[in-house]
C-alpha cells in the first residue's frame, strides 16, 4: 500500500470511527425517547427502524458535507454555514428515502399500524411521489440539519478562532481608527487549516495531504489532521512550496530527491516521506530536483510555482 493510499485510509478510518460513535449514541437516545413517527411495531422493529435512518441519513450528511466543501468558492463560507447548507442538501436527498423507509417498508411492506392520535384520528400517507416527498422533506429538514449540526460541531470546535480571526480583519480593514503591527495582522489573516493546527507541532511544513474534506499536515514536529483543503495551503504557502500530485503538496527546502518507484515517480522528504508524484507533473519535478536535490543544501532555492494549467485542476481523492 502506498503511503499515499494509507493515508486516505487512515482519513475515512477516522471519519467512519467518529460518525459511528456518534450514530450509535443517536440511535440509543431516540429508542430511549420513542419519538413519534407515525407507525406502532415492536421494539426490534423500531430498532431496526432507526437504525436505518440514522445510518442512511450519516452517510448521506457526509457525502453532502464531503461535496460541498469540495466547491472553490464555498471554502470561503463560515464552517457554521457550511454544516448547515450541507444539512439541508442531505435532507433533499434523504427525503425520498426516509418515505420509502418509513411509509413504504415499516408500513406498507410489513403492515405495521398506523398511530391513531387522541382525538382517534388516522393520518392519511400521500402516495410515492413529489407531493410525499415534499411533506417528507419539510418534516424531516429541521430535526436532520439540528443533529447533523451537534454531531459535526465537536470536529469543527478548533476552527471556530479562524471565523472570529476573519471578523476583527475586517473590522479592523474598515475602521480607520484600528491600528496594528504587522505581525498582529499577519496573525489575523492567517488561514483557518493553519490556525487549526496544533501549536506544538511548529510552523514548519513539511507536506500536506488530502484527505477528503480534511488536510494531513506534516511539521517538522509531527502530524495532524484539519479541515480544509490543499488549495488553500497553495494560496497561503506561495511560493515556498510544489504542488506534486492532486492530492499533495510539498515543501521545496524539505525535498531531498525525486526518482522513480515501481511503474511510478515519488518525493523524498526530510522527515522520511514518500510522497507521489503525477505524470503531468513528473518532468518538471525531475528537471528540477531530479536525484541530486537535497534539503540540507544551501544550493536549493525554492521553486517557482508550477504553471498556471497544473494549479488549477480540481481534486478528486485517489
Amino acid at each position: 500500500m502506498t503511503l499515499q493510499a494509507s493515508s486516505s485510509a487512515t482519513g475515512i478510518r477516522s471519519i467512519v470511527s467518529y460518525l459511528g460513535g456518534a450514530g450509535v449514541a443517536l440511535l440509543a437516545l431516540v429508542l430511549a425517547l420513542e419519538p413519534d413517527v407515525g407507525f406502532t411495531a415492536p421494539f426490534v422493529w423500531m430498532a431496526l427502524f432507526w437504525a436505518l435512518q440514522i445510518g442512511v441519513g450519516l452517510a448521506a450528511l457526509q457525502c453532502a458535507l464531503f461535496l460541498i466543501t469540495r466547491v472553490d468558492r464555498v471554502q470561503q463560507l463560515p464552517l457554521w454555514v457550511v454544516v448547515i447548507a450541507s444539512g439541508i442538501a442531505g435532507s433533499i436527498f434523504l427525503s425520498p428515502i426516509y418515505w420509502l423507509i418509513g411509509e413504504g417498508l415499516m408500513e406498507q411492506v410489513l403492515g405495521f399500524p398506523v398511530r391513531v392520535d387522541a382525538d382517534g384520528a388516522v393520518e392519511v400517507s400521500l402516495t410515492f411521489g413529489i407531493p410525499a416527498i415534499l411533506d417528507e422533506f419539510i418534516d424531516i429538514v429541521g430535526p436532520v440539519t439540528a443533529a447533523w449540526a451537534l454531531i459535526s460541531w465537536p470536529r469543527l470546535q478548533r476552527l471556530v478562532p479562524p471565523l472570529l480571526n476573519t471578523l476583527r480583519a475586517k473590522s479592523a480593514e474598515s475602521d480607520p481608527l484600528i491600528t496594528s503591527s504587522p505581525e498582529q495582522n499577519g496573525a489575523l489573516l492567517e488561514p483557518a487549516w493553519r490556525v487549526a493546527l496544533p501549536s506544538e507541532l511548529g510552523g514548519e511544513l513539511i507536506a500536506v495531504g488530502s484527505e477528503l474534506q480534511y488536510l494531513r499536515v506534516w511539521t517538522t514536529r509531527g502530524s495532524a489532521l484539519v479541515l480544509g483543503a490543499l488549495q488553500q495551503v497553495e494560496k497561503s504557502e506561495g511560493p515556498d512550496g510544489i504542488r506534486t500530485h492532486r492530492s499533495w503538496w510539498v515543501n521545496a527546502r524539505h525535498i531531498i530527491r525525486v526518482r522513480g518507484k515501481g511503474d511510478g515517480t515519488v518525493c523524498e522528504l526530510s522527515n522520511g516521506l514518500e510522497v507521489p508524484v503525477s505524470r503531468r507533473r513528473k518532468a518538471d519535478m525531475l528537471e528540477r530536483f531530479g536525484t541530486t536535490a537535497s534539503y540540507n543544501s544551501t544550493s536549493v532555492a525554492i521553486a517557482s510555482p508550477l504553471p498556471a494549467s497544473d494549479q488549477n485542476i480540481r481534486r478528486k481523492p485517489s
